[in-house]
């Protein structure tokens, strides 16, 4: 039996309408790859810096120690350098962390302290000098 007009009609408006679907899918598709290709770069493209900045390490307590330091945490990974920092009295510690890891200058640490820039120089001096004599008595 031969189709009639009207299911002949009705299967041509339904073949435009499925090509005007894929069409618009496929120029959709497209876009969203440009779109994609404009504002992501791929891996291979990063400079190492770019690729050292975007990785996470995880670290774990067992790994470091952490030294308090006037409301700063201080870690310190090197355990030789951590058993040294712990035998100096906690002024000493403190004046020695202040100026190496948090980068504050004397007159800085001096003020926090309450003590004077020239005895914080001299301590921070002297305390350099304990340290070199533990590591060389190793």
């Amino acid at each position: 039996m031969k189709p009639s007009s009207f299911e002949n009609a009705i299967r041509l408006q339904f073949d435009c309408l499925a090509r005007k679907v894929i069409g618009r899918t496929v120029k959709n598709y497209d876009r969203e790859l440009g779109r994609r290709a404009r504002r992501e770069t791929p891996f291979c493209e990063l400079s190492e810096m770019e690729l050292n900045h975007m990785g996470i390490m995880d670290e774990y307590s067992v790994e470091f120690t952490s030294f308090d330091v006037f409301g700063s945490e201080v870690r310190i990974y090197d355990e030789r350098l951590c058993e040294a920092i712990k035998e100096l009295s906690e002024r000493r510690r403190n004046i020695l962390l202040m100026s190496y890891f948090l980068e504050m200058t004397d007159a800085e640490i001096a003020e926090v302290v309450g003590m004077e820039r020239f005895s914080v120089c001299r301590n921070r001096l002297h305390t350099l000098k304990l340290i070199r004599d533990m590591y060389e008595e190793d």
